[in-house]
């Protein structure tokens, strides 16, 4: 990540519905910055989004950074979750940034993560990056670093990250009791971060770490599970349509030959990375 100004420290909250009643300007008053949620899924907005009425009363009462995230449901398509979110959110404003948030899921998410986040760059114009999850639900899921970790403890966890959410319980003004997070540096500097921020050159590339986690689909690989979902859903959207059930059999073999053979790749019926680079359409 970029380096932060010594000494200097930026809290923000995370709400959701579950704090329904947030006084604003109380909360804008002690924080230009915070986290909201837009959606849980595929099919439910979240109650205190207000169809986009809480992110332009926080515009209005001048917040800096506004990061919108998503809850990213395991039994539903990742591809009509993130297309819901950008339906939400419509277009980017300056100072927000879009946020998946992983925390279920079996397996290694890599795949499920990197589809989310094409569409979101595709509809949204800005690359989300590693989006927020546990210290140790992306340690054991294929999702480490990302920019937004959970760790409950008294020192701040060693991964690269950009905000640290360091509790649950934190006594918020105009909010309550909340998740509460931490970015080493000015408001200033962590809108930057954000759309249509100043460009910051990058420490880490998250593209670079994502398309190398992804893991191999096939023969020798993963043959069941999330990740196998999200490569019959990209074929579909590739028009190689198959029914998504999550097991890698014939037929899913055949229409990833296919779309390999229509790609110019060896046609080997193995995702490997030249295969997902193209359903993804890097």
């Amino acid at each position: 990540m970029a380096a932060h100004t010594a000494g200097v420290k930026t809290l923000l909250a995370d709400v959701s519905e579950f704090q329904p009643d947030i006084n604003d300007a109380a909360y804008l008053a002690w924080s230009r910055a915070i986290v909201i949620r837009a959606a849980y899924g595929a099919n439910h907005d979240d109650r205190a989004w207000y169809g986009g009425d809480r992110r332009k009363q926080l515009h209005d009462g001048g917040a800096q950074f506004l990061g919108i995230y998503q809850y990213i449901v395991a039994g539903q398509d990742v591809t009509a979750q993130a297309r819901e979110f950008c339906r939400l959110v419509g277009t980017l404003r300056k100072g927000e940034y879009p946020l998946a948030d992983w925390e279920e899921g079996a397996g290694n998410l890599a795949g499920r993560r990197a589809a989310w986040n094409h569409v979101v760059a595709s509809e949204l114009g800005f690359s989300p990056g590693g989006g927020y999850s546990g210290l140790f639900f992306a340690r054991d899921h294929g999702l480490a670093p990302v920019e937004w970790i959970a760790a409950y403890q008294a020192t701040e966890p060693a991964p690269p990250h950009l905000l640290w959410q360091f509790t649950d319980r934190f006594g918020v003004p105009g909010v309550g009791q909340a998740d509460c997070s931490v970015y080493h540096g000015p408001v200033t500097d962590l809108a930057a971060h954000a759309f249509g921020g100043p460009v910051q050159p990058p420490v880490t590339s998250w593209t670079e770490i994502l398309m190398g986690e992804l893991p191999l689909i096939g023969t020798g690989g993963v043959t069941s599970g999330e990740d196998v979902a999200t490569v019959q859903g990209l074929l579909g959207a590739r028009g190689h349509p198959v029914t998504i059930d999550k097991s890698y059999g014939p037929v899913t073999r055949s229409a990833v030959m296919a779309f390999q053979h229509a790609s110019g790749l060896a046609a080997d019926g193995i995702v490997g990375p030249a295969t997902w680079h193209k359903l993804l359409g890097r």
